[in-house]
């Protein structure tokens, strides 16, 4: 178990050394219009991504806290924003709580190369906590804002696990709505205010495991807008 959380410790310490390495959100001041739709898409996919390790509820009073990251191995190959061939992302603490009626609420918010993020939503359990199967209706809200433009991405998502001790495989299936508002640009001056809409699905499997009975390790696969993303996770459930 020790060797599975240093890899996990270390493949999130990879990650967020990714997105702070990126520095490349500040290049949209020389975007143009085509980069635009694309650069939404590949957004809009990791704000997107990485919201759910489980479809199980925590129950009323129940708490989790996470330290998560998500990856894209290479942006989408009409934007001209981000580098061709390098991975990108986004990092945020994740912080849930239990309420009735099989609801979760939660809320997240993160910096990483002068991109803040922010967002929350809720999850409602659609079995009961101690079935087998587990199904989960996930709705969220976020926002990402840089100096260059912001973006808003709307998601849902079903999500099922399985409810399994130690390690508990989950999937599920979601779409994400994203919109991005212009609100510098240096190479075309007549993009500030555009705003640009997309709409994308997004398709995820994973795994969470669990240790020292209320700590738990997530790592999981995206495939959403022809591109690949990693996640991983680090949290206390209670």
């Amino acid at each position: 178990m020790k060797k599975i959380l240093f890899a996990v410790g270390l493949t999130i310490f990879a990650l967020q050394t990714a997105c702070a390495d990126s520095g490349r959100y500040g290049d949209f001041q020389s975007a143009s219009l085509s980069d635009l739709k694309p650069f939404a898409r590949d957004l809009g996919g990791l704000l997107g991504s990485g919201t759910n390790q489980t479809a199980r509820v925590l129950g009323f009073g129940g708490f989790d806290l996470s330290a998560r990251s998500v990856v894209q191995f290479e942006p989408e190959s009409g934007d001209g924003i981000l580098k061709k061939n390098k991975p990108f992302g986004l990092g945020w603490v994740q912080a849930e709580i239990g309420m009735p009626f099989r609801i979760d609420g939660f809320i997240k918010a993160g910096s990483f190369a002068n991109l803040a993020v922010t967002g929350g939503g809720l999850k409602y359990g659609l079995t009961q906590p101690q079935k087998k199967i587990q199904a989960m209706l996930v709705a969220s809200g976020n926002m990402s804002a840089h100096k260059f433009f912001y973006a808003t991405t709307f998601a849902a998502s079903l999500v099922f696990s399985v409810n399994t001790p130690v390690v508990a495989p989950y999937f599920g299936a979601g779409m994400d709505n994203t919109t991005l508002v212009v609100q510098n640009n240096l190479n075309d001056p007549t993009l500030v205010g555009k705003r640009i809409a997309v709409f994308e699905p997004r398709y995820t499997a994973g795994f969470r495991a669990t240790f020292l009975t209320y700590g738990y390790i997530s790592g999981g696969y995206t495939y959403t807008h022809g591109r690949s993303l990693v996640n991983a996770g680090l949290g206390l459930r209670i």
